[in-house]
């Protein structure tokens, strides 16, 4: 276990100082911006300055903190004998990857300035981005289970907003749809992990549970079942197989959310979490994270290369490196995932943005239909280019010194067995699916209508991101400047190994190059024709969850409107039959009565009213009649 300093605080203000404001602005500028309306300009440049306000807090706040790692613990509320706590976990890792969120997220809003101009929802889309900021922002600095779960589901929340920003496209709104309760099925997974620990440990302090490990036996049963809930969680979130079906669909958001959503933030969310709590997980879960890890690479390769569309490649790319990452995980690297994590958050980005140029000036999404950019566009060629380098793993490259790194770490444990060799292949199939990009990019075209971008908002980012890209920006550590980050890669690559990697990256671009049937990928080939379409897996997930759901609820449906409308319904006419007949023994019956007792009244009054002359000779002749009558009846 790490050194570590643990702090008790009773306030959050023990922790924070005047810094640290800056890490509010993004929340306070997301709240003005979804409640008010302001002019582009203005939201445009507050988002800008809530991030750099962000950034420049992380440095001046955070970095002297960084070095063991310092817990602050917040006493949050009780339960019976419970504590439960807030904890903000403070070290590199942290650092490292709030960093690379906040210049990426940067990257993103400076581009979407001019990508997103004069969309009606201006501000709702930035007031997005703050939101999904300052979410992943709590999930980095989390260290309790609990709180990192909400900052989860808050992330899960913030992605269902930006995916199905344009809500007229029903597109859109289905793959939004999707994402969304593929999400809540990984969340379900965390919360039974969360549930499990805190019945084993009594606590959902990552730190404390850590530390009771170390004089608790690890085979325990609750440490086998949280592991693997965990992963469940992990598989949906950051898009694994089977539950990688929401992140191809995704794409229907702005180019400018893709980037996000799949370099620096929700994707990596499932890793970042792994890269925390993996000390618990036992040989077995490592296993199966293993056999998920290969199993997204490799198919996720496949789908690419039969893609037309742009960005389901890079989605599918996105896939395929996240697999790579946890692979490094399940054999124990942690070090390296979270190195690949960093890189890929570059590389990534950068290649979704100069997309989003190529989409935005050439208004198709087609890589058949951007033929010709490369002269058209050049800077979003060049920034491409370094990029598609970077995520094949060419040297000068960041991402040549993490990929080459966890590839020689696994085949030096296991030489090469059946997963390294598959490990392989992916690299194979990864030059394969970015050397079609790049040779559509690079074809002749005819007409050269096309302008190129000359938007510095569009310009600057893929500039910053491409050569974020490249080893140099990876090459020293800010923290201990005797350090290098890319000796974790040149201290166990081998020469050979190196130029071994290299041919085969140099063989994908040549299969595309000599075989014309690769870069055209017609459908009526039955392979290309299963594989674009995902090797049918929407559809089985149609047929095995979708379609006896909707049987049922049709079934609900008839049950509702004929047995339970139904007996409603019987009981309301039975009332209203009541009801009548109620009415008309009122009105025939009772009112009868009345009114007859009233016209018997009525009748005698009138007889009676005769004798009421004002004689009172008629009133004595009636009183002897009435005494005659009496006498006769007595007598």
């Amino acid at each position: 276990m790490n050194q570590a300093i643990t702090y008790q605080v009773d306030s959050i203000l023990q922790v924070l100082d005047f810094s640290a404001i800056g890490f509010l602005l993004p929340l306070l500028f997301f709240m003005l911006f979804s409640f008010y309306r302001f002019s582009e300009r203005i939201v445009y440049w507050s988002a800008i300055a809530a991030i750099l306000a962000s950034y420049s807090s992380l440095f001046y706040f955070l970095k002297p903190l960084v070095g063991p790692h310092q817990y602050y613990i917040l006493d949050w509320f009780s339960i019976a004998q419970s504590k439960f706590q807030i904890t903000l976990l403070i070290d590199d890792t942290c650092f490292w990857v709030l960093s690379m969120i906040h210049l990426v997220t940067l990257m993103v809003i400076i581009f979407s300035g001019y990508y997103m101009k004069a969309e009606l929802r201006f501000e709702k889309y930035f007031a997005y981005i703050l939101f999904f900021f300052t979410a992943m922002f709590g999930l980095v600095l989390s260290n309790n289970l609990f709180l990192t779960y909400i900052f989860w589901e808050l992330v899960g929340f913030a992605s269902y907003a930006l995916i199905g920003f344009w809500r007229t496209k029903d597109s859109a709104i289905l793959a939004n749809k999707k994402a969304f309760i593929i999400n809540r099925i990984g969340d379900l997974g965390f919360l039974a992990a969360i549930c499990i620990l805190f019945n084993q440990f009594q606590t959902l302090n990552i730190h404390s549970i850590e530390v009771m490990l170390q004089t608790s036996p690890k085979d325990l049963p609750a440490l086998y079942l949280a592991s693997f809930a965990i992963i469940i969680a992990v598989i949906a979130k950051s898009a694994q197989f089977p539950l990688h079906v929401w992140l191809p669909d995704a794409m229907e958001g702005p180019t400018p959310v893709s980037a996000l959503i799949h370099a620096a933030t929700m994707v990596i969310a499932g890793v970042y979490l792994l890269l925390r709590i993996a000390f618990f997980f036992p040989p077995e879960a490592l296993l199966f994270l293993k056999y998920i890890a290969i199993i997204s690479m490799v198919m996720a390769s496949l789908f690419a290369i039969v893609q037309q569309d742009i960005k389901k490649i890079l989605a599918y790319s996105t896939i395929s490196q996240i697999g790579f990452m946890l692979f490094a995980i399940s054999i124990g690297n942690q070090p390296l995932a979270l190195f690949h994590l960093l890189t890929h958050a570059f590389f990534k980005a950068a290649l979704f943005l100069t997309a989003g140029v190529f989409i935005h000036e050439n208004k198709t999404q087609d890589i058949r239909n951007l033929t010709g950019v490369a002269k058209q566009q050049p800077i979003a060629f060049i920034a491409f280019s370094i990029a598609a380098a970077a995520l094949i793993g060419l040297p000068f490259t960041a991402a040549y010194f993490s990929k080459e790194a966890i590839l020689f770490s696994a085949i030096q444990q296991h030489g090469l067995d059946v997963f390294n060799i598959l490990l392989l292949f992916s690299v194979l199939l990864t030059s394969i699916y970015i050397a079609r990009i790049w040779f559509y990019l690079f074809a002749k075209k005819d007409s050269s209508n096309t302008p190129q971008a000359k938007s510095v908002a569009m310009n600057l980012p893929i500039i910053v991101l491409a050569m974020a890209s490249l080893f140099a920006a990876f090459s020293a550590s800010p923290f201990h400047l005797q350090a290098f980050w890319f000796t974790l890669g040149t201290e166990t690559i081998a020469p050979m190994f190196t130029i071994g990697i290299i041919l085969l990256s140099v063989a994908g671009i040549l299969v595309v190059k000599f075989i014309p049937a690769i870069l055209l990928m017609d459908e009526k080939n039955a392979i290309v024709y299963f594989l674009k379409n995902g090797a049918f897996i929407d559809r089985f997930y149609a047929y095995l969850f979708v379609k006896p759901i909707q049987q049922i609820a049709t079934l609900l449906k008839w049950l509702d409107k004929h047995i339970v409308d139904g007996l409603v319904n019987g009981i309301a006419n039975f009332a209203i039959v009541i009801a009548k007949c109620s009415d008309w023994f009122d009105r025939n019956i009772i009112d009868g009565l009345v009114n007859l007792i009233a016209l018997f009244a009525k009748r005698m009054g009138d007889i009676i009213r005769i004798t009421q002359t004002g004689r009172v000779q008629t009133y004595f002749l009636l009183a002897l009649m009435l005494m005659a009558i009496v006498a006769w009846f007595i007598y």
